[in-house]
């Protein structure tokens, strides 16, 4: 475990070293600071016994494996690290340019959310007990998926509208309107990839700003946490509107007080929770020991496959029934206890490659996260604007694994391609009218 965390102190170095000043407001460092994160600092934190023994998902697993788990992913995220570093992404996104402040229009990104946020709080978006996806109602799905990267854009495109000043009342409606959704990622995804946005368009928060956000960011985590752990998420999938949802956050504020019952004292639960939400080395770990009993190895042809799960389902309707899910197949195929684990980027395919051979895909994929980035940070237009947001969101869910990620790039590209139609659409007219404006016979 310390040779992993010793590997992921050079990765970030090597980062830092490696892209300069502003080198946090990259998606794929971002990214790389989720890998570390989920496979370094969680591994620290389960490390001590009054904190591990809540983990669940390491029931049966020697923790020799946990940590050959770590290595591997701390492997697979250096040789990604250095590939994407060899392409050169600096060379792209130093040159700022001004950024109109219409050039996103806030108005109709919030009308855009309005009917995303009722059917959410009606228990019909984002956290509900009906299904999404393939199969799902349209509504449902689409709420479920544009909800939160609309919410962002409609907060940064009203803060280039009316100013920085905006940023701390902007970055608290947004908050209570994801938390009031049920989920605790969204939250934090959403104010980092507000400041990542603010940061590209020449508005960076000042320190203390940034302060006060992490509070906010916090407060809202911690309504969510307590909610969840008086009452559940049955308030989430009922038709419960914003407002009940709202005050059963505050209650959840208050409900962080009480002690639990088992007797550990009360910040001891906090830290085991997010332990184990940020335990990325768990689904690894009991692959590899499932190899080691004798376990063969999955078709690697599962790994090109798996990517499929990104092509909308208007498209292609049967495509569950053609593609199968990465971990659902490891789980079965593997024996593994059947929890909800956060196999992470590295750690879905840990059952169909050879290290060898994953650590080789990491470092392709690391190259092309460096082109792709050089190609986004090129020039700043309404669509890359989305575009940002959406890689942001993408890099921040790291414990999806690769598909997961795609599939939050997809909802973007939508996006993108919508405001780049409506940027089209205004440059026409604009050059149409100023074409009859120098056409008109001049008096005298």
């Amino acid at each position: 475990m310390w040779t992993a965390l010793l590997i992921q102190f050079a990765t970030v170095w090597l980062l830092r070293v490696g892209l300069g000043k502003g080198w946090l407001r990259r998606p794929v460092t971002l990214l790389i600071l989720a890998s570390v994160v989920c496979d370094g600092v969680s591994q620290v934190l389960l490390a001590f016994p009054s904190v591990g023994v809540w983990d669940d998902y390491r029931t049966g697993v020697a923790q020799g494996y946990n940590d050959d788990a770590a290595l591997l992913m701390s492997a697979a995220m250096l040789a990604f690290t250095v590939a994407y570093l060899l392409i050169g992404p600096q060379r792209a996104g130093n040159a700022g340019a001004c950024v109109p402040l219409r050039m996103l229009d806030w108005r109709l990104l919030a009308l855009a959310c309005a009917p995303l946020a009722v059917l959410t709080y009606e228990g019909r978006g984002r956290n509900t007990l009906l299904q999404t996806g393939n199969g799902a109602p349209l509504a449902t799905s689409i709420a479920s998926e544009f909800f939160v990267i609309l919410v962002v854009l409609a907060a940064f495109s009203f803060i280039l509208r009316y100013g920085s000043r905006w940023f701390l009342p902007v970055l608290l409606v947004q908050s209570v309107l994801l938390a009031a959704a049920g989920e605790r990622t969204p939250v934090l995804t959403d104010a980092i990839a507000l400041i990542v946005l603010l940061c590209w368009a020449g508005m960076r928060p000042q320190g203390r700003e940034l302060g006060a956000a992490a509070g906010l960011t916090m407060v809202a985590i911690l309504a969510i946490t307590g909610l969840r752990a008086a009452q559940g998420r049955s308030v989430f999938y009922v038709n419960s509107g914003l407002g009940t949802r709202v005050a059963a956050l505050g209650g959840g504020l208050t409900a962080l007080d009480g002690a639990p019952a088992s007797g550990v004292p009360p910040t001891a639960p906090l830290v085991a929770q997010a332990a184990l939400r940020l335990d990325g080395d768990a689904f690894a770990g009991a692959i590899l020991q499932a190899r080691h009993r004798g376990y063969p190895r999955l078709s690697a042809a599962y790994v090109p496959a798996s990517l499929l799960v990104a092509v909308p389902s208007a498209v292609w309707p049967s495509k569950l029934d053609h593609v199968a899910v990465p971990a659902v197949a490891e789980t079965d195929d593997f024996g593994l206890q059947q929890v909800n684990f956060l196999p992470g980027l590295v750690g879905l395919y840990a059952g169909f490659l050879s290290p060898q051979w994953l650590i080789a895909a990491l470092a392709a994929l690391g190259a092309l996260c460096g082109w792709g980035e050089r190609c986004l940070l090129r020039r700043r237009t309404p669509a890359r604007f989305v575009l940002t947001a959406g890689a942001v969101i993408a890099a921040l869910a790291y414990q999806q694994g690769l598909p997961g990620m795609l599939v939050d790039l997809r909802t973007a590209t939508v996006i993108a391609a919508a405001a780049w139609a409506l940027q089209s659409v205004r440059a026409a007219q604009k050059n149409v009218m100023n074409a009859r404006s120098s056409s008109r016979p001049r008096l005298g």
